[in-house]
């Protein structure tokens, strides 16, 4: 006859499953947020790249520092991602000496909108390298794997000039983790 488990040894195995399975999704997450939020690969600036691109959803001081970096690297043409409005287009779209400036609205105003739109340039400008900026240190490996499921060219990613504060990179880090599920349902550009 088989042995019975009581009700308590039922609901024992049951929690010691439970945290288990707890455990290891937390584990799970604490290494990939590690991996790829909190200290992801930043490439190193290239010597010369077609492009530089700064996406957008930034402090708008990175706009300038996108735009002194360009003249600073001689970057031929810079790429400003503008998904909150006209002020951006009127503060930083403007001529800059030796520097082509190209502004655009991503659509959708997305992570994966901004790869899309730059895409397409690209294909219109002939680019075959780029160094792209994503907001934070916590964007660039969704940056780069957007940017290398849309465009096959040589390409660079880093994090924008400025700092952010402590409480910053921590709201990063969750914003981004929704990113992160949200860009792993999708295969494709």
């Amino acid at each position: 006859m088989p042995r019975r488990i009581s009700p308590l040894a039922r609901r024992r195995r049951l929690m010691t499953v439970l945290a288990a399975i707890m455990v290891v999704l937390v584990g799970a997450w604490s290494w990939f947020a590690v991996t790829k939020i909190y200290f992801p690969r930043l490439d190193p600036v290239p010597d010369d790249v077609d492009v530089l691109v700064q996406l957008g959803g930034i402090p708008p001081d990175d706009y300038q520092k996108a735009r002194d970096t360009a003249q600073q690297l001689n970057v031929r043409t810079l790429v400003l991602s503008n998904p909150i409005g006209d002020t951006v287009r009127e503060r930083y779209c403007g001529p800059l000496a030796e520097v082509e400036v190209l502004c655009f609205a991503p659509d959708p105003s997305t992570t994966r909108g901004e790869a899309r739109g730059f895409t397409a340039l690209a294909a219109e400008h002939g680019w075959k390298s780029a160094l792209v900026l994503g907001t934070s240190r916590e964007h660039v490996e969704r940056v780069r794997l957007y940017f290398s499921r849309c465009w096959d060219g040589t390409l660079a990613v880093n994090r924008p000039a400025s700092g952010r504060s402590v409480s910053e990179h921590l709201r990063q880090g969750f914003y981004q983790s929704a990113g992160w599920a949200r860009a792993l349902t999708y295969s494709s550009c």
